[in-house]
């Protein structure tokens, strides 16, 4: 291991303290919030990008899930989607449509490509909710692009953002790793495309599967633009003719299996 270490918890507080200027504890609270999703997301990128360098090296799921110390199956549950599309991004030389499984409407599947392009465009090795935000306002003929607009959302303003600030290195090449948070989101984005009787999920869906990650950097940019997850639920279903709670992700209740006696 090389002399160089992650910064300690006195290092970050420093940070937090730095970038609030001595502002009141509110604010700092905030910084802090945010710097601690950006150092889960660049850890959740850092092991992604590894675990597909050991799949691409020969490691089998067994020998990758010894490393966390769980079995195969959980390890390649948790990682397999990217190891996969990391395979496919090598040898497109990009994120394509490999990376993205599942049914998808053409312009919701050219918004998820065009944030791997953004992404890699701001020298990121991972593509999150963010990147996200900005390939939907990227595909001038979806519907999120046209209700973005009409809330005041630009590529510029969301770039103007400070929190977007983070580790930039020119990829080369790299496969991208997806961030938990937008996983996330297309998981949501298809749940409520299937509630609406869609089979396809399209850029309508995915945004608002994307304001249903509550700690997602996206909605924190929404946030930071003077624009809450309620805001755009609501543009949303005014333009989709429907009532805004089919818009709203419901979280699962887990069953309870009652045991019979007697």
């Amino acid at each position: 291991m090389s002399d160089a270490r992650p910064p300690s918890v006195d290092d970050l507080a420093g940070l937090v303290r730095a970038r609030s200027r001595e502002g009141p504890p509110a604010a700092r609270l905030r910084l802090a919030i945010e710097l601690g999703r950006e150092l889960s997301d660049a850890g959740d990128a850092l092991i992604e990008r590894f675990v597909a360098e050991a799949r691409a090296a020969g490691l089998s799921w067994t020998e990758i899930g010894e490393q966390f110390g769980t079995s195969k199956q959980a390890a390649q549950k948790r990682y397999g989607a990217v190891a996969a599309g990391a395979g496919a991004a090598a040898g497109a030389g990009a994120a394509g449509a490999d990376r993205w499984p599942g049914r998808w409407a053409p312009a919701a599947h050219d918004a998820l490509t065009e944030a791997a392009e953004e992404a890699r465009r701001l020298g990121h090795q991972y593509v999150g909710t963010e990147h996200a935000l900005i390939g939907l306002l990227a595909v001038k003929d979806g519907l999120a692009a046209r209700v973005l607009a009409e809330l005041g959302v630009t590529r510029e303003l969301i770039l103007a953002q400070e929190c977007l600030d983070g580790p930039r290195t020119p990829p080369r090449g790299a496969a991208l790793g997806v961030m938990p948070r937008l996983k996330q989101t297309i998981e949501h984005s298809r749940r409520i495309a299937e509630g609406l009787g869609q089979r396809a999920t399209n850029t309508e869906h995915l945004l608002a599967g994307l304001v249903a990650v509550p700690d997602a950097l996206a909605v924190e940019v929404l946030r930071r633009l003077g624009l809450s997850a309620d805001d755009v639920r609501a543009a949303l279903a005014r333009r989709l003719e429907v009532d805004v709670e089919r818009l709203v992700v419901r979280r699962r209740r887990r069953r309870r299996l009652l045991a019979r006696t007697g």
